[in-house]
């Protein structure tokens, strides 16, 4: 009777650990949280803040910049991002045609576009900082929040002097 007391006992707390696994991970899908790396936050896409761009190149189609993306690596950070040129106002006036796909990743500081640039650079991949600000029209998120804030508190995730119109 003692051995079928504790075989119940340890499938009762096994049921527990499982439903409980089972809860996190579908409170994790379900809210935005991940278990591994604590809450997410919402992409920022920077909409109407004027922005700097680093460039990695400009093609005719998005199958071609993934492609294109997909064969740089940067290691264990996010690299580009490929969004539409039509993302940005002024941005086809610098580089780009209608229709055209870029690989970006977007700051609001220049020190921020210029580190990247020198990452990428080491990396061995193209690198181009855009020499005037654009324009943010929302859309597709293109790496907004990872440059340090200037008070040297975490990443930058809100708009600064130098981003706003």
């Amino acid at each position: 009777m003692k051995k079928l007391i504790v075989t119940l006992a340890a499938l009762a707390v096994a049921a527990s650990v499982t439903v409980g696994a089972l809860a996190a991970i579908g409170s994790a899908a379900t809210d935005g949280a991940s278990m591994a790396f604590g809450p997410t936050q919402r992409p920022d896409t920077g909409a109407g803040e004027l922005l700097v761009v680093v460039l990695g190149g400009v093609y005719g189609s998005r199958q071609e910049a993934e492609a294109a993306n997909a064969g740089m690596s940067f290691g264990d950070v996010q690299g580009y991002y490929v969004v539409p040129v039509a993302q940005f106002q002024g941005f086809r006036e610098q580089v780009g045609a209608p229709g055209d796909f870029a690989l970006v990743s977007v700051f609001r500081t220049q020190e921020g576009a210029e580190a990247f640039a020198a990452a990428a650079a080491a990396f061995g991949h193209p690198a181009t900082v855009l020499p005037t600000r654009v324009r943010s029209l929302g859309g597709v998120y293109a790496g907004l929040g990872q440059e340090a804030s200037p008070t040297g508190v975490g990443p930058l995730t809100q708009p600064i002097p130098a981003s706003l119109p």
